[in-house]
């Protein structure tokens, strides 16, 4: 048995998504089941909401197999008594979780907590040493599903019985134009040191390369954020919508990838919006770093993407 740990916004839940449906790949005789426990503990963005957006089936691990994985979560629920989860910190409860989990032998973690790392172990590990392994992390490396990339688009099935008849619209008109998608990443990265690292000479300079390479003077750029209280100096000289849907961002991930070209933010909500446009000719450029600490932490796009220096 397989057991993905859900957690983050719907970026990251389509990176964990995007791992099970490698793991079906590789391990197709295996039952593979979703751990949605870290909601439990806190609803991180707009919680568990992959599939209010996409037409995919999960199936969530049992009752008798989330005894073991997560004890505490189990044993709330089990005596009605949930509000004692909001007791404790998350990292709290995840780290006598995990302890109590590591008790059994029949379990294994595979663990991938990095932004950039690769579990090279992440499929070969020997199936007999264990009965239930257990992949916790963030999996936000495109290099776990390489050569499979078309499979992985395809496994995400838009609901568009969510489009409005305006956004259909936006859509028809996003097909027939030059158009660029920016995404300008805010909310909770704003004024943040460590993530609020996309300046205005970043989207500047994006722009000014796909014009260059376009060399097509009616570009119609098309501003994706959670709020409109933007500065938007870079694009002076174009015509230029801001779209939003603050309570529904999947649409807005899904408007972007309807766009011809998508200049994205250090966000894996950002990378989906451009890994889903399907436009052949699509130009994606992306900022070189996912965020700043001691030391700078690259972002890891496909080969064709454009990555920018998004810190000078």
């Amino acid at each position: 048995m397989f057991i993905v740990r859900y957690t983050g916004g719907l970026g990251n839940q389509m990176f964990q998504y995007a791992l099970m449906v490698m793991l079906k790949q590789f391990f197709s005789e295996e039952e593979i089941y979703a751990d949605l426990t870290r909601y439990d503990l806190t609803p991180e963005h707009d919680g568990f909401d992959l599939i209010k957006y996409f037409d995919i089936n999960i199936d969530v691990v049992n009752n008798s197999t989330l005894k073991k994985i997560a004890p505490v979560n189990y044993w709330c629920k089990r005596l009605h008594a949930k509000w004692i989860l909001q007791l404790f910190s998350v990292h709290r409860i995840e780290i006598i979780n995990e302890k109590l989990e590591k008790k059994y032998e029949d379990i294994g973690i595979i663990p991938d907590y990095s932004a950039t790392n690769f579990n090279k172990d992440a499929f070969s590990l020997n199936r007999e040493e264990k009965n239930i392994w257990h992949y916790k992390g963030n999996w936000i490396n495109p290099q776990y599903w390489k050569g499979y990339e078309q499979q992985i688009c395809h496994s995400f099935s838009f609901k568009e019985e969510l489009l409005s008849d305006e956004d259909i619209r936006l859509i028809q008109r996003m097909e027939k134009e030059e158009s660029v998608a920016v995404h300008i990443r805010k909310g909770d990265y704003t004024g943040k040191y460590l993530y609020d690292i996309c300046s205005e000479k970043y989207y500047k300079d994006a722009i000014e390369r796909i014009n260059g390479i376009k060399k097509n003077k009616n570009m119609k750029i098309y501003i994706f954020s959670e709020t409109s209280n933007l500065n938007l100096n870079f694009c002076d000289g174009l015509e230029n919508i801001i779209v939003s849907h603050p309570k529904q961002p999947g649409i807005d991930m899904w408007l972007m990838s309807k766009c011809k070209h998508n200049i994205i933010a250090n966000s894996t909500f950002s990378f989906w919006s451009a890994f889903l446009n399907r436009n052949p000719e699509k130009i994606v450029i992306a900022p070189m770093y996912m965020y700043r600490r001691e030391v700078y932490v690259k972002f890891v796009v496909p080969d064709k993407w454009i990555l920018l220096n998004n810190l000078e």
